[in-house]
């Protein structure tokens, strides 16, 4: 089994979850499908691929030394 698998794996469910939680609060709030609550959606799928990469950069950041 590849790491790429599992992390594909993982984006999934969290997307998933996300995704799921976001259009049951539209449901429960009433909200009529315009384009703020589709945008909201997208976001929920596209989020975890921006917050992956900025955690990928912080840790290859190279600390400068000291002189």
């Amino acid at each position: 089994m590849s790491w790429l698998y599992v992390a594909g794996v993982a984006y999934g469910l969290t997307a998933f979850f996300l995704v799921g939680m976001t259009y049951l609060e539209g449901l429960q709030a009433h909200a009529p499908w315009n384009m703020y609550r589709v945008a909201g959606l997208l976001v929920c799928v596209f989020w975890p691929i921006l917050f992956l990469y900025l955690m990928l950069r912080m840790a290859s950041k190279r600390r400068i030394p000291e002189r």
